[in-house]
Order: C-alpha cells, then sequence, then structure tokens
C-alpha cells in the first residue's frame, strides 16, 4: 500500500513540474515610471448659495409652522427669480429645545426650529441680488456661497489629457538624457483629480439687521481642476 501511495505521489510531482515548465515565463522587459499633472484654470459658471430659516415660539407645532412659512416665502423668491425647482434642495430641518439660565437654573423657553436649504446658480450675476432679496424675504443665515463648474466632468477631462502629456514629455526626456528610446505605455494609474479650494464665503445675516452683501461674479476669480497620472513606459 505504501508503495502504491508513494508513486502516486511521484506522479503528481512529475505532472505539476511538467506543467510549470510549458508555462510561459514572464518577460523582464526594461521600464521607466513617471508622474504627470494637468491643471486647467477656468472662470467658475456655477455657484450653491446655502441658506438657512429659523423660528422660535413656545411650543414646538408653532414654531414649525412660522419655520414652514418662512420656508415657503424663500422657495417663492427664487422661483420668482428663474431658478427651476431641481436646483433647490433642502438640506436641513432640526428643532431645539431653547434654554435660559437663570440664578443657576435652567428655565424653558420654547422652541426653534430651523430649515436650510442650496439654491444652485448657473448665472453668478444673480448671486448679488438673489440674495438682497432673500434677506428682504426674512432668511436668517446666508451660511455660504461655493463656486464650482457646470461641466465639471469636462474640464477634467482636459486636466487628465494635460497629466498624460505631462508624462510622456518627462519619460521621453529621460529616456533621451539616458540613451534609451522610448516604447509604448504599458501600466497607467490615475492619481488624483480635484478642485483647487472654491471660493466660499460665510455670512450670518439676521434678517432685519443687516443688507446684502455678496460678492460679485468677478471676485470669484479663475480656479483650477488638477489631475495627476502615474505611467510606466518600456524602454528601448
Amino acid at each position: 500500500m505504501k508503495q502504491i501511495l508513494l508513486a502516486l505521489v511521484l506522479a503528481l510531482l512529475t505532472v505539476s513540474a511538467c506543467a510549470h515548465e510549458n508555462e510561459p515565463r514572464m518577460a523582464t522587459i526594461d521600464s521607466i515610471n513617471v508622474s504627470g499633472i494637468g491643471e486647467i484654470e477656468a472662470e467658475p459658471d456655477q455657484a450653491v448659495l446655502s441658506v438657512s430659516v429659523t423660528a422660535q415660539k413656545a411650543l414646538l407645532a408653532a414654531a414649525k409652522s412660522e419655520a414652514d412659512e418662512r420656508y415657503q416665502s424663500v422657495l417663492n423668491v427664487i422661483k420668482n427669480a428663474g431658478i427651476a425647482d431641481k436646483y433647490v434642495k433642502g438640506t436641513q430641518l432640526s428643532a431645539q429645545p431653547q434654554y435660559d439660565y437663570r440664578d443657576g437654573k435652567r428655565v424653558y423657553r420654547g422652541e426653534r426650529v430651523s430649515r436650510s436649504l442650496a439654491i444652485t446658480v448657473n448665472d453668478l450675476e444673480q448671486i448679488s441680488p438673489l440674495i438682497q432679496a432673500l434677506v428682504e424675504q426674512g432668511v436668517s443665515t446666508i451660511d455660504g456661497v461655493q463656486s464650482g463648474f457646470q461641466d465639471r466632468a469636462g474640464l477634467e477631462q482636459q486636466a487628465l489629457g494635460a497629466a498624460a502629456d505631462d508624462a510622456k514629455r518627462k519619460a521621453e526626456f529621460l529616456a533621451q538624457r539616458l540613451g534609451r528610446s522610448l516604447g509604448q505605455a504599458f501600466l497607467i494609474n490615475e492619481a488624483s483629480a480635484a478642485q483647487s479650494p472654491v471660493y466660499h464665503r460665510e455670512v450670518a445675516m439676521k434678517s432685519s439687521a443687516m443688507a446684502a452683501d455678496a460678492a460679485p461674479p468677478e471676485m470669484f476669480g479663475l480656479q483650477k481642476v488638477r489631475a495627476q497620472i502615474s505611467v510606466s513606459f518600456s524602454l528601448l
């Protein structure tokens, strides 16, 4: 029995060795690995305006009702500005009890309800008049303005193309400097694609206490979309 098992083991080892001998060996090639960076500058053509309304009453239901009324007034202002519903998104609804501290004791003051929304504006010239109208209508807080691009994907592709050109330029220079010729790219990795920090502004406004003071469109300035890749080329 032992002789039979030994024979089977030897047979399996022989088959395994033959199989490995028949496997194609991975060719070792001379190669160079470089990184490429591409940046595209463009003027923003879109902004997201974040606002909120707040109401405080003795009872939660009353505070919620008043906050809803103010929220609807804000929606009416947005609609009158010609902004479609698809560019308006409710972002938060919160309710919090309010207290005062008197003589070391906590005294209940009522309930505070806040509703927030984000408005996407595709015409930056609308920002200032829209903020003015919202403040006049009773918006409690302008939380911020963030600018960006309607066709961000297109700008990212341009940045990736510039990164690819940069990587090839570097590889060609290094190969030529070291007396070699550049072959084909055989491995490409995208490291990142990011937008430069957007113009962001927080403006706390109590509806009747302050007038709107938004940045005019030209103050958004140029913004960058940046891409980085890593490429491996064969060397000839």
